[in-house]
């Protein structure tokens, strides 16, 4: 009896691709002298809004306890790459957002994936391509969820060179 012929489930579809995507562009990314962005720690600046969020915020997004999320900022911070600041409406508080350097790997990783969306572009064909983003975007609307932008519009908001937190002061 041969055995029965099943199709990927839609969690598949949709993890495969994006695995693989995670996968690339980490490569890439540490080919280009990025070695202290681990797959985990990159989350956070996936998720980091470009004024900074507060710890609690990035945990919502990333949906991870406060505790592991001030881990991976620790691990980004030691590195370089983000900063904490005192938040303006809150003495109490801080805000955490990209220095330069994290400005510089958010630039790099968004033209990774861009590089890479090329690649499955030439795969599936830009009509393919174009009808994947479409049905995907529509979904994400459809589940509730709000665009807040990509990777690359992120890299692009902070022209080179500028303060990243221009209208706040260093907790340094």
């Amino acid at each position: 009896m041969a055995p029965e012929r099943r199709d990927f489930m839609i969690g598949a579809l949709l993890a495969i691709p994006s695995l693989n995507l995670n996968a690339r562009v980490q490569t890439r990314l540490h080919e280009r002298g990025f070695h202290e962005i681990t797959d985990s720690n990159s989350t956070v600046m996936k998720v980091l809004s470009p004024g900074g969020d507060r710890i609690t915020e990035l945990a919502r997004k990333a949906t991870m306890t406060k505790q592991s999320m001030g881990y991976l900022v620790d691990q980004l911070e030691a590195a370089g790459y983000v900063e904490r600041v005192t938040d303006p409406s809150d003495a109490r508080a801080t805000i955490i957002g990209r220095t330069r350097k994290g400005w510089t790997y958010n630039r790099a990783a968004a033209e990774e994936v861009a590089r890479l969306q090329e690649d499955w572009a030439r795969l599936l064909g830009p009509a393919k391509m174009t009808q994947l983003k479409a049905l995907l975007s529509e979904l994400v609307a459809k589940l509730g969820y709000q665009y807040e932008g990509s990777s690359v519009d992120l890299a692009t908001r902070v022209p080179r060179g500028a303060r990243p937190f221009p209208n706040l002061t260093s907790a340094k």
